[in-house]
């Protein structure tokens, strides 16, 4: 009896304040597929700063560390950032320091070696995890004003006698903003040295790597110069950066702003154009990105807010065409999505929960009711292991504002939640999440926990400040059959 009352007082107070909330209409049905996606839509990235550090407290042997790689798999993981252009390798350096110290370090040129237990241990980690590695060689090893492949070659040699097979290659970092290390290499110049690279490659290899690039730090003359020289035939997939903003400027407000979120868009408009023009029939990456520069803001975005902006990236990336966001970084600092501890930070958990629930082709719905409400929507992935069948349909959205929103989806009669919230009393700065009002945690060292969904029918309450996902497993959507 008890039981019943507590669930009818529920029932009422949830009525009570879908009566009392703005409503809004997300129409899946009529909605036209308009992009799609691969299965590896998301990656991650580790900085080659951290290689530098002698991979400060990441332990490769650790199981944890192993299980959340899993958990992220397939991905590509891009080894690379501004280390990536300091880097030597050194071959006959075979025991790898537990730190760098400043004499492995050239105090002028800030260079330092990358040995072969360094290399292997990499390749053999991303094997492990499942993962396809993404590699950055060093773009300012010039002779003449060209560049040297020499040291580049080493590399590839003992990468083909090891049998190791990274995914692709890349040729240096944000090469639009090399003045501020004084140097420079023009578009045109760098495009001949992805050529140089590109014989390199398919000399040595019957089924030589990939080539992206060239992982300009905005999308910018540099950028819309590179391709035109390019002449479609210098990369295989066009990448480019993209923060918001520096993190020492970040504040929490910031990571649920409107008109931040809204600033994406027509960067990725103009990438995405640039692309088709210039580069087409290539795909156009996110080769590098998060919430905010220099390795985020501390005590913000490695907690619950900055959700937000990375829902929201992902989201409008896949409705505007990009073919893969790469995430900055899987280990790293306060943008990570794992801490120097090993444990999972709330993007880690919305990222898994992105990969298995979302897949493709890309529905365009969308809702002009509620500015603080953003509404995206995929066909379900059903290859996850999830239990959804063809034909089912993932919407995503997030509540931005500080009042409870009413969300009927028209689309199918059932509905699988996962709604996520703040882990604790600390709010949006929380550093655990909730899923369905569970806080996620690893129940051990080997295995993710259960992602279980919390089943409804009819109007949903999106509580402020909350994002999530909507499963509608009948929905029947002939785009997604």
């Amino acid at each position: 009896m008890a039981f019943c009352k507590n669930t009818c007082w529920y029932a009422m107070l949830l009525l009570l304040l879908i009566a009392m909330t703005s409503c809004i209409m997300v129409d899946v049905t009529s909605a036209p597929a308009v992009q799609n996606i691969s299965s590896m839509f998301v990656g991650v990235t580790i900085d080659l700063h951290v290689m530098r550090d002698g991979w400060r407290t990441m332990d490769f042997s650790s199981q944890k560390m192993l299980t959340l790689a899993k958990g992220l798999a397939p991905c590509y993981l891009r080894v690379g950032g501004t280390g990536a252009d300091f880097l030597i390798f050194n071959r006959t350096q075979e025991r790898q320091s537990k730190r760098k110290t400043n004499r492995d370090i050239d105090p002028v040129s800030l260079d330092f070696s990358m040995s072969v237990l360094d290399w292997d241990t990499l390749n053999q980690f991303v094997q492990q995890a499942g993962w396809e590695l993404i590699f950055g060689l060093n773009a300012l090893l010039r002779a003449n004003g060209r560049w040297d492949p020499t040291n580049a070659i080493k590399l590839l040699k003992y990468t083909i006698e090891k049998g190791y097979k990274p995914a692709a290659y890349e040729l240096g970092n944000e090469p639009d903003l090399y003045p501020r290390i004084n140097n420079s290499v023009s578009p045109a110049s760098l495009v001949d040295d992805f050529g140089t690279l590109r014989h390199t490659l398919t000399s040595m290899s019957p089924s030589p790597p990939l080539l992206f690039g060239p992982d300009t730090a905005y999308v910018n003359g540099y950028f819309q110069q590179f391709l035109q020289a390019s002449k479609n035939t210098t990369v295989d997939a066009v990448t480019w950066h993209h923060y918001y903003f520096a993190g020492s400027s970040g504040t929490v407000e910031k990571y649920h702003n409107i008109s931040i979120l809204d600033s994406l868009k027509p960067l990725l408009i103009d990438a995405v154009g640039n692309c088709t023009q210039y580069a087409p029939n290539k795909p156009c990456w996110l080769g590098e990105t998060s919430s905010s520069y220099s390795g985020g803001t501390t005590g913000v975005s490695d907690k619950y807010v900055a959700g937000f902006l990375w829902l929201d990236k992902l989201g409008l990336s896949a409705l505007y065409g990009l073919k893969c966001v790469i995430r900055q970084s899987f280990y790293g600092r306060n943008n990570s999505l794992i801490d120097v501890n090993l444990n999972p930070n709330p993007d880690y958990w919305l990222t898994i929960l992105y990969q298995r629930l979302v897949g493709s082709p890309v529905l365009n719905v969308s809702q002009n009711t509620d500015p603080n409400v953003r509404v995206y929507a995929h066909c379900t992935n059903t290859d996850s292991g999830m239990g959804y069948q063809k034909g089912s349909v993932t919407v995503y959205l997030m509540n931005l504002g500080h009042d409870v929103v009413s969300v009927d989806i028209n689309g199918g009669t059932s509905q699988n939640l996962y709604m996520l919230s703040p882990g604790d009393g600390n709010g949006l700065v929380s550093p655990f999440v909730k899923l369905n009002g569970e806080i996620l945690m690893l129940p051990n060292d080997m295995e993710l926990p259960p992602l279980k969904p919390f089943y409804h029918e009819g109007t949903i309450a999106l509580e402020a400040l909350q994002f999530g996902f909507v499963v509608l497993p009948d929905a029947r959507k002939w785009e997604c059959l």
